[in-house]
């Protein structure tokens, strides 16, 4: 049950007390040591009294983005930006006493952990790998770290001890000078690996096979302290580390019970309360996951969930990419969903509270009387518990705010993501006087590394989701071993698309709203924009001339929008409807000046109305008996509602108006599984409306055809061929090179026939040229190199055909889901960085690191990289092959 408030407002309680005693955690008057305030990161400071209205102190800029929360002691405020830089600031005046740049230059960059502070020191790890101890008083170094790998995970402080983890899930203790007390390391004792944790080559050696899920070990999000416990979220499981004084213990690896599948899945935020229980956000695909509650207990762990927390991809709701904060039954909970941004959740009823509309990705801290937050849309919410309108301000430039804040002495400091530090006010008092906002940019979205090399040209841009605007989802890049990783980042969201590349950068889009633009030298964020509405939208970018086209799909409403490519700022919006799923990771092609799009329109809902509408489950009955298909629709569709019509939209490149536009609902009812290409300058479009005609007939239907493909004038619209023989049939987009056409699909093309096959037309006319062998399946899209023409199964075997007959001349098993390879040749690219070599048999010549829980997306070669981001685990990553590795290798590697 959800009970929502207008506008950011809590509707009147009828809810019964909770008699529990709410214990905080005693804080040094006015400190602000760590993360949220506590070492379990539970964001409950009681203590702190804050009032409104909020008035702004000062925004003193920093060198970089924001992605960290500031710390208070010593009547210093301490803050590292995106740069590595730290900056020690007075509270009273707002001056910078001191700063210090950590090691690591235009590398280092990203810096997500936080710092915190014991006695006389300030602890601060990198993405650079070195943890620094410096003194609070003049930021000289007092001991450095060379871990040698990065830092993502803020560093917990208790008692007399300092607790920190790197990403490759390394946990040290140090005493607060930083001297070592001793350190353990989860890949050598629970995964069993003794090699190079980064190196593909290494792992292939050891699993003499691909790695998966089990061999998941990241720690990318923060560790927490819970009685005597260390509690580190690595490569999906649930670390319990006991310090013993002198040594560390391992108490016990918890794992997420299965829901929507069984392996580990991917921790985007932990966090634990007084009582022991640890709070993990996790997700483990599609869309599936909740806040899942463990608490040890004689050695064991009794896990539950948090009611109302739980998500799928036919359930209503986003997931929450942050760590929840907890106050006696209370759990608070953010999340990147208009009109669910803050809720609150009881730990022993399965009613949700809406308390803010706003969506964010920072977690929230609980005052006394407010819970404060920051907003995508650059806002900071300071949000009554007991009830009524939030209190807001706005930041200068619309940046989003996506780290926790720091409150002190009624002073909230808020990390922005335009680089600036913002103070404010919050004593209840009204000064006559205010400090300005900034009016000065400070350009953080500008490239600071730019991409150098022969293959940084335009040419070389993997620029579009299938490649190019044939969607061949090839290349030649003189792709080789070895393989060298060259940076790693966080990313909060999910995404069921490949990395887009171009001007030096590299785009993604969340399926919950995000887009976020980085550089491709170092993965530097250069910029993150949002928009509301957009629901499991499973599309990618299209970077064209400095323009960036994005189809941002939902239920409520669907948006094309063109974004300045080198700041994110929204040039148009044009609205088209359609469901962004299995087929629709593909954007708009381009012909001149006119941006092409396909999809389906029709009602939707997170479940449909009929098993054939449905992902699975049970149908949702409508009072009228009108139909209604699920957003993520089945893989198998007999057919699909009478309301749904295959449409094309076209429009003017620089102004978003229509050009043109294309109903195909004549010819039959379907649009949602369905693709487009270019090729020497006509449009091709292929759509299908459900295999089984039997089906349609007794319905009412159209029973001519199951599908069409059809060539069109991408100028005018005007169909300049048809045929009803051949057509893509579901999960499976259409390409085009060199005079031919090629169609593939998941779903058997009738009902006649369980044989699926890839068809090969002639581009001049839409006859048949080839029909391939049987095969399992062809998903995503036929990938048609200059040598080999490859398509992935589905639990199958991955196919080479012969370009002349379509024969099945070789093939890969490793037995992969839903992968979507991609093809330089001659190696086909898999999940966590696989590369199979399609000129030897289908050899496997590395893999690894495993990064992410999933196999659903592969690596793209772009510009002389590799890029790689992740499905299920929020992560971004880049590698360097061949000559280059020997010249480029990561930022935390040493010579």
């Amino acid at each position: 049950m959800i009970r929502a408030a207008a506008s950011c407002c809590l509707l009147p309680l009828r809810i019964c007390l909770v008699l529990i005693v709410c214990t905080t955690t005693t804080l040094q008057a006015e400190d602000w040591l760590q993360l949220k305030g506590t070492h379990t990161h539970s964001g409950n400071v009681a203590d702190r009294k804050i009032e409104t209205p909020l008035s702004l102190t000062a925004a003193i800029p920093l060198t970089d983005a924001l992605f960290t929360s500031p710390v208070v002691s010593h009547n210093k405020v301490f803050v590292i930006d995106g740069s590595g830089v730290v900056f020690a600031i007075d509270v009273k005046t707002n001056n910078v006493v001191w700063k210090f740049a950590t090691r690591g230059s235009a590398g280092n960059c990203n810096n997500v952990a936080s710092p915190a502070v014991i006695d006389d020191y300030l602890h601060v790890g990198t993405t650079a790998g070195y943890y620094y101890v410096l003194n609070v008083n003049d930021g000289t170094v007092v001991k450095e770290i060379d871990c040698q790998e990065p830092i993502f995970s803020a560093p917990a402080v208790k008692g007399d001890r300092v607790y920190f983890a790197t990403l490759g899930a390394q946990v040290y203790a140090v005493k607060p000078a930083g001297d070592v007390i001793w350190t353990w390391d989860f890949v050598k004792e629970v995964v069993d690996f003794d090699g190079n944790r980064w190196s593909g080559a290494d792992w292939l050696k050891h699993r003499k096979d691909r790695v998966t899920w089990r061999d998941h070990f990241v720690c990318s999000r923060d560790i927490c302290l819970t009685g005597n416990s260390i509690v580190i979220p690595a490569g999906g499981r649930t670390v319990f580390l006991e310090d013993t004084g002198t040594a560390p213990r391992l108490q016990v690896v918890g794992e997420i019970p299965k829901y929507a599948g069984s392996e580990y899945p991917a921790t985007f935020g932990q966090s634990a309360d007084e009582a022991g229980n640890v709070f993990v956000q996790w997700h483990r695909r599609d869309n599936a996951g909740r806040v899942e509650v463990m608490r040890l207990k004689d050695g064991k762990i009794e896990a539950d969930d948090v009611k109302g927390t739980q998500t799928s991809i036919r359930d209503p709701g986003l997931l929450s990419f942050a760590s929840v904060s907890i106050r006696g039954n209370d759990v608070y909970r953010v999340r990147p969903e208009a009109g669910l941004g803050l809720c609150r959740h009881k730990l022993n009823d399965d009613s949700t509270e809406v308390l803010c509309e706003a969506p964010s990705v920072a977690s929230p801290v609980l005052t006394e009387k407010y819970a404060i937050y920051g907003g995508l849309d650059g806002k900071l919410y300071v949000v009554p518990l007991a009830g009524g309108d939030a209190v807001t301000f706005s930041t200068a430039f619309d940046a989003p705010i996506t780290a926790s804040v720091a409150v002190a002495d009624q002073k909230i400091y808020v990390p922005c993501e335009d680089g600036y530090l913002y103070v404010l006010q919050a004593d209840g008092k009204t000064p006559t006087e205010q400090a300005p906002l900034p009016d000065r940019d400070l350009l953080v979205w500008k490239i600071r590394s730019p991409l150098a090399g022969p293959l940084a040209d335009p040419q070389f841009n993997w620029y579009t989701n299938y490649g190019d605007f044939g969607g061949t989802n090839a290349n030649e890049q003189g792709l080789k071993p070895p393989l060298r990783m060259r940076w790693a980042r966080r990313l909060e969201g999910t995404v069921k698309h490949l990395p887009v590349c171009g001007g030096g950068r590299l785009y993604t889009h969340t399926a919950e709203g995000q887009i976020i633009a980085y550089e491709q030298d170092t993965g530097r964020l250069l910029w993150r924009r949002y928009w509301p509405d957009v629901y499991l939208s499973f599309t990618s970018p299209l970077y064209i001339n400095e323009k960036l086209l994005i189809p941002q799909a939902g239920i409520k409403k669907s948006r094309m929008r063109c974004l300045d490519a080198a700041t994110g700022k929204m040039l148009w919006e044009a609205p088209f409807t359609g469901s962004p799923s299995w087929s629709r990771q593909f954007p708009p092609v381009i012909h001149g000046n006119i941006a092409i799009y396909a999809s389906g329109s029709g009602e939707y809902a997170p479940q449909g109305t009929e098993k054939a509408f449905t992902f699975g489950g049970k149908p949702v009955e409508t009072t009228d008996g009108r139909e209604v298909m699920s957003w993520i629709y089945s893989n198998d569709n007999p057919y699909y509602p009478k309301d749904h019509r295959p449409r094309i939209w076209a429009w003017d490149l620089d102004t978003g108006k229509v050009v043109w536009e294309k109903d195909f609902s004549d010819y039959g009812r379907g649009g949602n599984d369905c693709g487009i290409a270019i090729l020497d300058g006509k449009l091709y479009y292929s759509t299908f409306f459900g295999y089984a005609s039997s089906q349609r007939r007794r319905r009412g239907l159209p029973v001519e055809n199951n599908g069409i493909t059809a060539c069109l004038d991408p100028k005018t619209g005007e169909v300049i061929w048809l045929t009803n023989k051949y057509y893509v049939t579901s999960k499976c987009t259409l390409s085009a090179r060199d005079g031919r056409v090629y169609i593939g699909g998941y779903n058997r093309a009738n009902e006649s026939t369980q044989d699926r096959f890839v068809w090969c037309l002639d581009a001049k006319d839409g006859s048949l040229v080839w029909q391939s062998d049987a095969v399992t399946s062809a998903l995503n899209v036929v990938t048609v190199g200059k040598d080999y023409i490859f398509s992935n199964a589905l639990r199958g075997k991955g196919n080479v055909f012969d370009h002349k007959t379509g024969k099945v001349v070789s093939s890969i098993g490793h037995n992969y889901a839903c992968c979507r390879f991609t093809l330089s040749e001659p190696y086909v690219l898999g999940a966590n960085m696989d590369m199979i070599d399609l000129s030897d048999e289908g050899k496997l010549v590395s893999t690894g690191p495993a990064i992410d829980s999933r196999e659903c997306l592969g690596a793209v070669v772009s510009n002389g990289r590799i890029f790689y981001t992740s499905q299920a685990s929020g992560f971004i990553v880049s590698q360097t092959y061949g000559e280059a590795s020997l010249k480029l290798p990561a930022i935390w590697e040493r010579p």
